[in-house]
């Protein structure tokens, strides 16, 4: 079963208010502000998430491996239910929204992702801007 597909039918559903283009396009975005809301409420309200602020060292010479395998000064790791379930829900909103506007623009999401795939297994590290 495709996910994406699926996805992608679930939001031709029930996106029936107006799915012009420029509202998905304001839906997402207003759904990216929600998530990193509800990040730094769990870092900053509830306390469960920890993001790293600080200048991180970084070594000289250093290889691909030894960059990530550097610490970042974040600890998602203790995520409180609450917190994990609203990052969850804000993501697939998102989710949604980009299945959406996929639709509006005649784009199959497993296409997309195949070929993001592609494009990373060819050029890696070299692909991230």
């Amino acid at each position: 079963m495709n996910k994406l597909l699926d996805l992608q039918q679930k939001a031709d559903e029930y996106l029936v208010v107006n799915p012009a283009a420029l509202q998905i396009l304001l839906q997402m975005q207003i759904n990216c502000l929600r998530l990193q809301q509800s990040l730094l409420a769990a870092a900053n309200t509830c306390g469960c998430a920890k993001l790293g602020t600080d200048k991180l060292p970084l070594p000289e010479n250093a290889d691909w491996k030894q960059l990530k395998a550097l610490p970042t000064g974040d600890d998602l790791t203790k995520l409180c239910p609450n917190c994990r379930l609203e990052l969850q829900e804000r993501l697939g909103a998102l989710l949604f929204y980009a299945a959406a506007l996929a639709n509006t623009l005649n784009f199959d999401l497993t296409e997309i992702c195949d070929r993001e795939i592609d494009k990373l297994d060819l050029l890696g590290y070299f692909m991230m801007q």
